[in-house]
């Protein structure tokens, strides 16, 4: 009879496609008001609809197509050289949809606040902050805050935060290849974060102290042309998503020999909450790693197993 019950078990978790990962509702940041479902073993594909609340395209006028995330009703959050040298009145924030090009709710942005040491050349202090003119509904269903990452100052100069093979995701609007076309639906895509020192990092990396690199070694997985200044997060152990860093740079799109580069935007909280005191900080372990649900469940079933196999043994 036993035996019956472990062939029971190992039906019921037979690998899927689907990683879903179910957010805290209760949660004042980081969830959406529909879980998120990602593949496994696609390069990217559509967001599920209202999954990623958080995130808006950006448009500018005669400029860049780039992403953003809601920090609060009143500020986005970009790279700084998706509106370097731009007016604010000629960057419209669409929010609230999965279409690039349509918003539940649509902002112009009254100031552009660039990192002061923002370089240009070598995308050190990619970061920008975004005010709009008027303040978002964040009652609306579609649209909600991304939690920002609290590390402590010990951890950040010491280690790499996130620590290295972190799951993340990166979503936005972005060419759908290298020279390809630019996405109308908002993708997703899984990735992990990279030691600053690996071959597909190093080269690209300037600062690792505000710069971080994700991809997955040897496979085309990656942001591209358009998703600049959107969101690359992890899913913390409170089960709430996480700002961990913003589409920056890289060399072409999906090439397996190079990763993306992020800035790492835990490094500037001071610098945030010196004009905003309205976004959500949310406290992170210095050493933790993100999780999978499905993985979670597999632990369980095979804690499980072994007790069902332990009990038939000593019987």
């Amino acid at each position: 009879m036993t035996f019956f019950w472990i062939i029971l078990l190992l039906m019921i978790v037979q690998p899927t496609d689907q990683v879903v990962y179910t957010c805290n509702s209760s949660a004042t940041c980081g969830c959406s008001s529909n879980p998120v479902s990602i593949s496994r073993i696609v390069g990217g594909e559509d967001a599920g609809i209202s999954t990623w609340s958080w995130a808006v395209s950006i448009l500018i006028s005669d400029g860049p197509i780039c992403g953003g995330s809601i920090m609060s009703n009143s500020w986005v959050i970009t790279a700084a050289h998706c509106v370097d040298n731009r007016f604010a009145s000629s960057v419209i924030i669409y929010a609230g949809s999965n279409n690039r090009l349509f918003g539940t709710q649509n902002r112009t942005v009254s100031e552009i606040i660039l990192h002061p040491h923002y370089n240009s050349s070598n995308y050190v202090n990619d970061i920008a902050l975004l005010k709009l003119t008027s303040p978002l509904n964040m009652s609306d269903d579609h649209v909600s805050r991304i939690c920002m990452p609290l590390v402590s100052s010990l951890t950040l100069a010491s280690d790499e935060w996130p620590v290295v093979n972190t799951t993340v995701v990166v979503v936005g609007w972005g060419r759908l290849s290298e020279g390809g076309s630019l996405s109308t639906n908002l993708q997703q895509v899984t990735l992990q974060t990279i030691a600053y020192l690996a071959p597909t990092c190093a080269s690209l990396i300037e600062d690792k102290n505000t710069q971080l690199c994700a991809g997955v070694p040897g496979h085309t997985k990656d942001a591209c042309d358009g998703d600049s200044g959107g969101p690359l997060m992890m899913f913390a152990s409170s089960n709430q998503w996480v700002l961990v860093g913003l589409v920056s740079n890289g060399i072409g799109c999906a090439r397996p020999s190079y990763a993306g580069l992020y800035t790492r935007v835990a490094i500037y909280k001071d610098w945030i909450k010196s004009y905003t005191n309205d976004s959500y900080w949310l406290a992170m372990e210095p050493h933790a790693n993100t999780i999978s649900m499905s993985t979670a469940h597999l632990f369980i079933v095979v804690e499980l197993i072994s007790s069902l196999l332990f009990r038939s043994w000593t019987m």
